[in-house]
């Protein structure tokens, strides 16, 4: 039998096409602590429930802090603490400055385009989670469904819920990383620090629900370490923390060494991975044993 291993923690595709609703705007539907829009020209001022966001504004939130916003097609974009995000004034195009955001799609609405530190990726799906890089770039995790991440040049990769895929500086994708989808949930207030459920918190629980079996019966298995510990080189400081801060460890029934891991994602022999489990954050990976 094969084993699954887990490294911490949506899906990105082709650009958009003119069929999909605009997304220049919304409305905020929930604030919780320090939450400021900021004018074209910098001035910041408290954002108020059912306040219009229109780009350029941006958003800007505080320490445990957080925001909600909906727009007419019903897209909604959950805003975490110490963020800065705003829309383009077209297309559906979202600016991540830095921070993280929740982007949930009604399904056949399409999803949008992110760009944040240097990088852009296309986004296709309904609900992921992305996080900007303290190098430049962010991080993808497709939450459910199935979706694409797509880079102005072409080059794709295909997520299935429970991944996560970098997009780098200079136009560069990540291997694609399974992720500990449930203790992202469980943690995450993006997903669960809100007065309401996602509509497609459902499903979520459901991909939740499906990598938990395989975990019990030992088909998958959580490594504890990092997702930045795949990156090569590694990069200090994207660990999960930045989404949901804390840490844990967990056995791992078939533990491989550092350069087994490096090699199961195509790394050159001699060259593993550093840090060691329980880093930042949860994590997962698909790597056949056996």
């Amino acid at each position: 039998m094969k084993t699954i291993l887990l490294i911490t923690a949506v899906t990105l595709a082709g650009w958009f096409s003119g069929a999909a609703a605009p997304l220049t705007e919304s409305t905020f539907t929930e604030i919780i602590n320090e939450v400021n829009t900021l004018s074209a020209a910098g001035h910041a001022t408290p954002a108020r429930m059912d306040e219009v966001l229109k780009a350029p504004e941006r958003v800007r939130t505080g320490p445990q802090s957080r925001a909600e916003l909906t727009a007419p097609d019903r897209t909604i974009t959950r805003v975490g603490a110490n963020t800065v995000f705003s829309y383009a004034d077209s297309g559906r195009t979202l600016n991540l400055e830095q921070g993280n955001l929740l982007f949930h799609a009604p399904k056949g609405l399409g999803g949008g385009t992110i760009k944040s530190g240097g990088a852009a990726a296309a986004v296709l799906g309904t609900t992921l989670i992305v996080s900007a890089t303290a190098g430049g770039g962010f991080k993808v995790i497709l939450l459910e469904g199935t979706g694409t991440v797509t880079l102005p040049g072409g080059n794709s990769a295909t997520l299935h819920a429970g991944q996560l895929v970098f997009i780098l500086p200079g136009g560069k994708l990540s291997p694609v990383l399974n992720i500990n989808l449930g203790r992202l949930v469980d943690g995450s207030l993006l997903v669960k620090g809100f007065s309401h459920e996602l509509s497609s918190l459902p499903l979520i629980l459901a991909a939740v629900q499906n990598q938990d079996s395989k975990i019990k019966s030992g088909a998958a298995a959580d490594t504890g370490r990092s997702p930045d510990n795949y990156l090569n080189p590694p990069v200090p400081g994207n660990g999960f923390n930045t989404l949901t801060p804390g840490t844990y460890q967990i056995a791992v029934p078939q533990p491989l060494s550092p350069n087994q891991y490096y090699n199961a994602i195509g790394g050159s022999t001699g060259q593993g991975p550093t840090g060691g489990t329980g880093g930042r954050g949860i994590v997962i990976t698909t790597i056949p044993v056996g």
